[in-house]
């Protein structure tokens, strides 16, 4: 069985997929350091080491670098803070800022990057001030992709999974603001990016499902029913296939309201019905009333 070090892995997986090392390591560390650290040369932090992973489209489920304890806590502090973001968690994002704002004081811009979208998202959630949400979100992606002008697509780009949360969140304000198209865009560039680049994994299963619920509903919104139906059951199987109980009845509901939209309206009923007795097992009575009022309005359906 071979052994290997972290650099020899890096590097042979880089190999592998015909990457270059300038497409690896931009916006997170010099080629050259990554040259340092595929020959054994240099010992990669904690973060470089795993956003170097995300860009090859894996997970660091293998390899640990030893760092110091400031460093490991500054770690531990941002994947809490990401913990927070994931779960929508206003105040818990807050007092996380606080935390890992103490231990960031030296810092490189990296560690900032998560910190930037961080505030971001309480801008958007709590002060609902999208212009403000956008300047920080803007100021997170352009620290490792500063080439992005938050619209087009840097299809040639590799990403790491908090530059996917970023754009993400980018695209969602394009859509609050009315701008459903670039939005689209930007989310469809995510899709297609997870689809060929990233290997399943704890992070995909999280994120890959909320990127076709998103674009299932926008889609929907701009009367693209079809389209809609399709991610929408594209979503609902990969949940059911990786177990992401998160997003699988709001992709139920968005496959139940697509074929109501075209016509198939017992089909709708069954999906839509199945969306809100998991609502129920959730004990989300706000979700539950949300769809109900939703389906008496748009669809003429009662439960």
């Amino acid at each position: 069985m071979a052994v290997y070090v972290v650099g020899d892995f890096l590097r042979e997986t880089r190999l592998r997929k015909g990457y270059t090392q300038e497409e690896v390591s931009y916006g997170i560390c010099t080629p050259a350091s990554l040259s340092r650290i595929e020959n054994g040369a240099q010992k990669p932090g904690r973060l470089i080491l795993e956003k170097l992973f995300e860009r090859l489209g894996t997970e660091n489920n293998l390899f640990n670098s030893f760092v110091s304890r400031e460093d490991m806590e500054l770690y531990s502090a941002i994947q809490e803070l990401i913990r927070n973001i994931t779960d929508d968690d206003v105040a818990k994002i807050e007092a996380q800022i606080e935390v890992v704002e103490k231990l960031s004081t030296n810092a490189s811009e990296l560690e900032h990057q998560c910190l930037y979208f961080a505030k971001g998202e309480l801008e958007r959630q709590r002060e609902k001030n999208d212009e403000k949400a956008m300047k920080m979100y803007m100021k997170a992606i352009r620290i490792t992709l500063p080439d992005f002008d938050g619209k087009n697509p840097l299809r040639n780009n590799l990403l790491t999974f908090d530059e996917i949360m970023i754009i993400n969140a980018i695209a969602i304000l394009h859509a609050n603001g009315d701008d459903i198209m670039t939005a689209i865009k930007l989310d469809t560039w995510l899709k297609e990016y997870m689809e060929e680049k990233v290997v399943d994994g704890k992070m995909k299963t999280a994120k890959y499902p909320m990127i076709l619920y998103n674009l299932s509903y926008w889609l929907g919104e701009e009367s693209c029913h079809k389209e809609a139906l399709k991610y929408a059951e594209q979503g609902v199987e990969f949940c059911i296939k990786y177990g992401n109980l998160a997003f699988f009845p709001i992709l139920l509901f968005n496959k139940g309201g697509a074929l109501a939209e075209i016509g198939e309206v017992e089909r709708a009923r069954k999906y839509l019905h199945q969306s809100i007795t998991i609502f129920e097992a959730m004990e989300r009575p706000d979700l539950i009333q949300i769809a109900v009022e939703w389906c008496r309005i748009h669809y003429l359906i009662e439960f």
